[in-house]
């Protein structure tokens, strides 16, 4: 009756299972720094990537503007007396603030996205001060005594 005492046969058992906790939270944080990475979804679906960019790009593009009989401008004076008429460039220059503007954001939520997925491997990267893991038990006496065998 060489039976090593159940408490430590216990804390074998406990240490071994928290060794696996911690493997298995590496293989998580794993898993989930694949989910954030937008490479691994190119890598393994290119074609729906390549959809959902050219529709997103569809959805960003503005709509040209189309000319309605409303809109037509109604010649003044000086454009019946031969008298060029000055056109405003406003169009033009709403259409290249907005188009800055959208540049300035997008780069903005690329690097707001870029920092969030860094902080998200900082947290998921926390060390541990956990001691190295003991080889697994293969089964013997330790784990026929902490399963109530004999």
């Amino acid at each position: 009756m060489n039976d090593p005492p159940l408490d430590a046969t216990v804390q074998a058992r406990m240490k071994g299972i928290r060794c696996d906790i911690d493997q298995d939270m590496e293989d998580v944080s794993a898993s989930a720094r694949s989910m954030v990475d937008w490479r691994h979804y190119v890598r393994t679906y290119p074609w729906v990537c390549l959809g959902a960019a050219a529709a997103l790009g569809f959805l960003i593009v503005p709509k040209r503007s189309t000319a309605n009989s409303a809109s037509v401008a109604v010649p003044t004076e000086p454009a019946k007396t031969g008298q060029p008429v000055a056109n405003s460039a406003m169009p033009a220059v709403r259409g290249v603030v907005e188009t800055l503007v959208g540049a300035v954001v997008g780069i903005a939520f690329r690097e707001a996205i870029g920092w969030l997925g860094q902080r998200t491997a900082q947290f998921l990267k926390a060390p541990t001060d956990a001691p190295p893991c003991p080889p697994p038990a293969t089964g013997g006496e330790s784990d026929r005594a902490f399963q109530g065998g004999s």
